[in-house]
């Protein structure tokens, strides 16, 4: 029985021993050779990457909605499409704004920051902020202010609590202080699955932050996109109402996604959208690289693409702003959404509400550019 065991042993030692080695050989070819591959080479003219027959399948995907092809009225078409886009990605109209508690305080020494404990529904809770400058008199309007996929909505006032955060506030991220500054209030909160709101109760979770729950709604009959563009509605309403200003969605990457989605949606609600590195064909970005698990909603490709989000922004101000080597959404592909979205904006004579600048950079922040032109709106309204 010792023998037996002493020979376990010896062979888990040679198990592990394997293991170790073949850890370290893939970490340095990957470190040295950016890849690690120890299958066989696929046969010329053949390809076993799922992507590639999902790349086919989309190809061969004309989107059932479309503005061009509608024998509708604009009106009815934007009425149309949003009740189809809400039932594509599960949108919820009845979450509740209870204020549970709030807390007041001076920032910075220059400005109000008041945090809010808000319930939304039976274990749905989150906290939101606001912050506006003391100084400020009158208020020009409302901003939502909504981070993309960092760590969370810190960054919003310049706060530092991740790695990462050191680099993101220096492009640029402090979205709700930028706010201030130009004479706004600034609503600012964690989307679900960031910071605050991070999964913490599953015991194995994915990398990706909302990964999980975004496939979870997806089993629930829902979407994380449709959960996210919930509590913005809900959200919204609230300070609109409070505040009865022009109230405008502001986001970056993934957050520029939400407030496209949630601001063709919402229009009664949102006044207007500025948005950054998010613009372009769905086939031509969600499909060309790793899942986000936000805009991915099922049948999304069969029933539209973006440029019917940005048409059903129409008449309102829509500010989209492209870098032009950005790697995941650059101004090559923004530009073509924005050609098909200039007719709708036309036949409102609301041309000059849609604006699309292109910036000279990467996927980052581009502050100057986004506040210099919701001011001109805000003050040509």
């Amino acid at each position: 029985m010792f023998l037996n065991k002493f020979l376990n042993n010896i062979v888990f030692f040679k198990v592990i021993i394997q293991s170790k080695y073949l850890a370290l050989k893939r970490r340095f070819c990957l470190y040295f050779y950016k890849n690690y591959d120890p299958y066989p080479k696929v046969p010329s003219g053949l390809n076993f990457s799922p992507s590639k027959f999902h790349e086919n399948y989309a190809n061969k995907i004309i989107p059932k909605i479309s503005f061009e092809n509608t024998e509708d009225s604009k009106d009815i078409f934007q009425e149309k499409t949003r009740e189809k886009i809400k039932n594509l990605i599960g949108f919820e109209k009845n979450l509740e704004f209870k204020i549970i508690n709030s807390k007041e305080y001076i920032y910075k020494k220059k400005y109000i920051r008041k945090r809010f404990l808000i319930r939304l529904d039976k274990d749905r809770e989150m906290p939101i902020e606001t912050l506006l400058k003391i100084s400020e008199k009158n208020l020009k309007g409302v901003m939502v202010c909504m981070q993309g996929t960092n760590s969370g909505s810190h960054l919003n006032f310049g706060e530092i609590k991740m790695p990462i955060d050191p680099f993101k506030v220096h492009a640029g991220s402090s979205l709700a202080i930028q706010a201030a500054d130009n004479g706004y209030i600034a609503i600012s909160f964690d989307r679900i699955g960031y910071g605050e709101r991070r999964e913490k109760n599953l015991k194995k979770q994915s990398i990706l932050p909302v990964m999980d729950i975004s496939l979870h709604s997806l089993a629930l009959g829902k979407s994380l996109l449709g959960e996210t563009v919930s509590e913005i509605y809900v959200i919204c309403k609230h300070f609109k109402n409070f505040y009865n200003l022009p109230l405008w969605l502001v986001g970056y990457s993934s957050a520029g996604s939400v407030a496209t989605v949630a601001g063709a949606l919402f229009n009664n609600l949102v006044n207007g959208i500025c948005v950054g590195g998010c613009i372009g064909s769905f086939k031509e970005t969600i499909m060309k690289r790793g899942g986000t698990a936000h805009l991915e909603i099922k049948d999304c490709i069969k029933w539209f693409d973006q440029d019917v989000l940005i048409q059903l922004m129409a008449p309102r101000p829509c500010i989209m702003i492209a870098g032009d080597k950005d790697h995941i959404w650059p101004y090559s592909g923004a530009i073509i959404i924005y050609e098909k979205s200039k007719k709708i904006y036309k036949l409102y004579n609301a041309k000059k509400f849609l604006t699309l600048i292109k910036a000279i950079g990467v996927h980052t922040y581009y502050p100057k550019l986004m506040w210099s032109s919701i001011n001109f709106y805000i003050k040509d309204n």
